[in-house]
């Protein structure tokens, strides 16, 4: 039985308690109006005898019981007929403002409830139930309420924050090429395989774009497919590395990988995009001539993969946002540096979808931070 139910219940067990107590009161209010219409009706005279009847006497049981009949009234009048109307009807007003009272009491949030779900419903994402003396269900109900309705309007801030920076994203390179393809068909530059390696590369970058959409779009309603398989995370570290050694040339950063980790059940082509998209995001912060270190381990029940940078670390009020979509601090350098600010929300939800996560902290002494990815070793399946 719910706790609502069980207070309904209480609330009939009160209500017939309640109609009970009035019943009682009304039948010593009706034995005493006959007492009192047979002492009205009965001469002074049979009132004197009735009193000296007391003593406990077969012959004046039987004088008692003759005066009683006498002057008592076995039938119902039109006045016990007027009084029973009025005990009814005063138990009955009682007993509805009573249940009238409870009933409110319990309706009122889930009015609440339902009057907030309709101005939800009709775009107004900063609606809230005002707090209230509840309990069980019915806090249960308008605290998740005040959950949902806060948890929509967070959503919808996050989709405008998105689709804000899916329009920053792709405007750059599409007005690239549109002035480059404008200036091509002008006559004004001139076709040659580095013009068209420079269109490519914007191509690239509208595409690549795309893909890590779709690919977060995907993992945001759990439809990120994995093809899993046991993978050597030691020689993934280091190819991912190797790929990236070209990028680090001109800031002459370079990129160690230190220890192992046993083989992991796991998709390799998605780790090594997490770990990439780690490294790329570490090579990017980490000042010239300074090093990226790739570190494996085994902890436990899990294998962690570390990625440390030299760099300036982020601000511990920006730790909640390292990870949202498009998301990039505000600072003169991170406005120079490249990236579709996509990175790290998808190495976070490639984590996830293999049961793991990553976290962020900042070097302890020292300048730069660390991002640590873990994987379980026993996937659940």
């Amino acid at each position: 039985m719910s706790r609502l139910s069980f207070r309904m219940l209480l609330l009939a067990a009160f209500m017939t308690v309640l109609t009970l107590a009035i019943g009682i009161g009304a039948s010593f209010v009706i034995t005493y109006l006959d007492i009192y219409d047979l002492t009205a009706e009965m001469p002074l005279a049979g009132w004197s005898e009735l009193r000296a009847m007391l003593p406990d006497d077969p012959v004046i049981r039987a004088r008692f019981q003759e005066l009683f009949v006498r002057y008592s009234h076995t039938d119902i009048r039109p006045q016990d007929w007027f009084f029973i109307a009025i005990t009814a009807a005063i138990s009955t007003l009682l007993g509805g403002a009573v249940a009238f009272v409870f009933a409110r009491r319990l309706s009122r949030p889930i009015t609440a409830v339902a009057d907030a779900a309709v101005k939800v419903a009709a775009g107004e994402q900063n609606v809230r139930i005002a707090p209230m003396i509840l309990a069980g269900e019915v806090a249960e109900l308008v605290g998740s309420f005040n959950a949902m309705a806060a948890s929509l309007d967070a959503y919808g801030r996050e989709r405008s924050i998105l689709t804000a920076g899916i329009a920053h994203e792709m405007r750059t390179p599409l007005t690239v090429l549109r002035g480059r393809l404008h200036g091509l068909i002008d006559g004004v530059i001139a076709m040659s395989d580095a013009e068209a390696s420079t269109l490519l590369r914007h191509v690239d970058r509208l595409s690549r774009i795309v893909e890590e959409l779709r690919t977060l779009a995907h993992a945001e309603v759990n439809a990120l497919t994995l093809d899993r398989r046991m993978v050597d995370l030691t020689e993934t570290a280091h190819l991912a590395a190797a790929d990236l050694g070209p990028l680090t040339a001109e800031g002459d950063v370079t990129i160690a990988v230190a220890g192992a980790a046993p083989p992991l059940f796991c998709d390799p082509l998605r780790i090594s995009q997490a770990l990439t998209n780690l490294i790329y995001n570490a090579v990017k912060h980490a000042p010239p001539a300074s090093q990226v270190l790739v570190s494996l381990e085994q902890s436990g029940a899990n294998v962690s993969i570390a990625v440390t940078d030299a760099g300036p670390g982020f601000a511990a009020e920006d730790r909640d946002r390292l990870f949202a979509p498009f998301w990039r601090a505000n600072s003169p350098a991170n406005a120079a540096r490249p990236g579709s600010g996509l990175g790290l929300s998808l190495a976070l939800k490639i984590a996830q979808a293999h049961g793991g996560t990553i976290t962020a902290t900042n070097r302890k002494g020292t300048n730069g931070a660390i991002f640590t990815l873990w994987l379980p070793l026993h996937p659940a399946e």
